[in-house]
């Protein structure tokens, strides 16, 4: 009898570890899932504010024309205070009188083109332009050529001669700037892919997520464009070309 007894004290303590163990790994599957989760609705609310972005880019150059009616881009929201307008305002920024921008990279406009201009991460947008295609004295033109270029993070061109290129610096937002117009510190050196969509030039990354030690550094960023060829059919079929 009291073998049995011990036998069914077993038998409880078991079914309580087990329960326990169920209940611990329902847990932290639920807890990655919803992890997962959000940070897929993010990437994809991220996603869409890009392409609604690109959009509002392109509407801004219809309706906006030099002085011999040739349509032409916004120029960036500077993110620093030399030259004209104000930085991080959410205007557009450019010499009125030569009709060239202030920076050709900055925040996107948020505020001239009529739109919240945050990603998935509270983060704004960065926006970098081709000056053939945003100064608003000479407009835009059929032959104007774009000259920024995408690549992959092992150095393969994705796209080149694009007129703009949009920037969401993802979850670890290195070198984005906030919705109060703080700017965050610079990727670190490791991060190569992510330090060339900060450091100005020509050249941006678009990449699948890659972890910390893998080809170019921990990468998170997204990236958006359109093509030199897109932009001015667009204008062409609203009579701007």
């Amino acid at each position: 009898m009291k073998s049995a007894g011990r036998n069914r004290q077993r038998g409880a303590g078991l079914l309580l570890l087990l329960i326990f163990v169920g209940t611990a790994m329902g847990y932290y599957a639920v807890r990655n899932f919803g992890r997962t989760s959000q940070s897929d609705s993010r990437i994809r609310m991220t996603n869409t504010v890009m392409v609604q972005a690109a959009d509002a880019l392109v509407g801004y150059a219809a309706t906006h024309v030099a002085t011999d009616s040739r349509p032409y881009l916004p120029c960036p929201d500077k993110t620093t205070a030399p030259g004209p307008g104000t930085a991080n305002d959410g205007q557009e920024d450019r010499n009125a009188g030569t009709g060239v921008c202030a920076s050709y990279e900055g925040n996107l406009p948020w505020v001239t083109l009529g739109l919240v201009g945050l990603d998935g991460w509270s983060q704004r947008l960065r926006y970098r332009v081709t000056p053939a295609f945003s100064n608003s004295v000479t407009g835009m033109q059929l032959t104007s050529v774009g000259i920024l270029s995408a690549n992959s993070a092992a150095g393969a061109v994705i796209a080149s001669a694009l007129p703009m290129v949009l920037v969401s610096h993802g979850p670890n937002a290195w070198g984005a700037t906030s919705s109060s117009g703080v700017v965050a510190a610079l990727p670190p050196v490791a991060n190569t892919s992510e330090r060339e969509n900060t450091d100005g030039d020509l050249v941006f990354i678009r990449n699948a997520e890659v972890a910390s030690g893998g080809v170019g550094g921990e990468f998170d960023d997204l990236t958006h464009w359109f093509v030199t060829a897109t932009l001015l059919a667009r204008m062409q079929a609203a009579g701007r070309l």
